[in-house]
């Protein structure tokens, strides 16, 4: 397994120009990548990272919008096989529906790469993972939300969970729920699949204010959410009351994280990942050695080091 920081990222973008030199005689790799959706800001940054090694790198790439669907991720797919990429690149919606199709590339000679999302039941037909540790994460921010709470002499607690079947915010949710479950100066009120849109987030915050006069932390499966459920306690006039936590790090949170909007957030550093995992494709199809899991490092952004966090992104559009 192979940690991936910041720093190392520079030297991975530097890395690059030299790998595109050395095959700059060779046939052009070409990769499609299937995003679960583009109408997401991680996802976008995500995109944007691939994009650019795809330029560096001198990588000719095709890329899908599943639309949130399974259904049409597996059709996107079905057409990379028809068109014979070198590597399918797979940010999957759901781990679990996509594995027939996975079959279909594998036996089709097609190289499989995933990134964000884990397919653990694709066991070795899944060549290299490029992402975080969703659980991990999850567990450290939930720590970080409870403390918080503590010191304030609060306890209640709201967790808005993603969508089934999405290995990474599925996993998220287990971390919340391991640690906040089993903290004895916790109380979780409730939990909500919500999805993980901006309005989603603040149709299921609306009713989880109706139904509780007392409300002390909301953490979310991602920013979108987050950002949903700010904007029902801010028209519910709760504002100064709850401390909301998202997950991803998009450029939104981190200017309401700035504004004390929002409490909290992991930063997850998209365009890196999406940037690594271009270039691991490369790797893939020209048959050099790769790491089977690559787990880059999080931290939890607050008002301390939003700032920093957002200069450290600044470049990244």
């Amino acid at each position: 397994m192979k940690k991936f920081t910041s720093v190392l990222f520079v030297m991975a973008m530097v890395a690059a120009v030299s790998i595109a030199s050395a095959y700059a005689g060779e046939k052009k790799v070409k990769v499609g990548f299937t995003l679960k959706t583009v109408n997401n800001p991680f996802v976008i940054s995500v995109k944007n990272g691939a994009a650019q090694a795809a330029e560096d790198l001198g990588v000719d790439i095709i890329i899908t919008d599943s639309q949130m669907n399974s259904q049409k991720q597996m059709q996107d797919i079905e057409s990379f096989i028809q068109q014979r990429v070198d590597v399918i690149l797979i940010d999957a919606m759901d781990s679990q529906a996509i594995l027939p199709t996975i079959d279909d590339a594998v036996d089709a000679g097609m190289k499989i790469v995933t990134e964000d999302v884990r397919i653990p039941d694709a066991g070795e037909k899944v060549l290299s993972h490029i992402g975080i540790d969703n659980h991990a994460a999850g567990a450290q921010l939930a720590k970080w939300l409870a403390a918080k709470l503590k010191a304030a002499g609060k306890r209640n607690v709201i967790i808005l969970a993603g969508i089934p079947g999405n290995e990474a915010t599925d996993s998220r949710a287990n971390g919340y729920r391991e640690v906040l479950l089993n903290n004895p100066d916790i109380t979780v009120l409730d939990t909500r699949l919500a999805g993980d849109k901006r309005e989603e987030g603040l149709m299921v915050m609306d009713d989880m204010l109706q139904r509780f006069a007392s409300i002390d932390g909301v953490i979310c499966s991602n920013d979108e959410l987050a950002l949903g459920a700010i904007s029902a306690i801010n028209e519910a006039g709760r504002d100064k009351d709850i401390l909301v936590c998202g997950f991803d790090g998009n450029k939104y949170a981190l200017e309401a994280i700035k504004s004390g909007a929002m409490a909290a957030t992991i930063d997850h550093a998209p365009y890196s990942m999406g940037y690594l995992a271009i270039k691991t494709c490369v790797k893939v199809a020209r048959n050099q050695s790769v790491d089977r899991l690559t787990v880059m490092d999080v931290e939890i952004v607050e008002a301390a080091n939003v700032d920093q966090i957002i200069a450290k992104h600044a470049d990244e559009e």
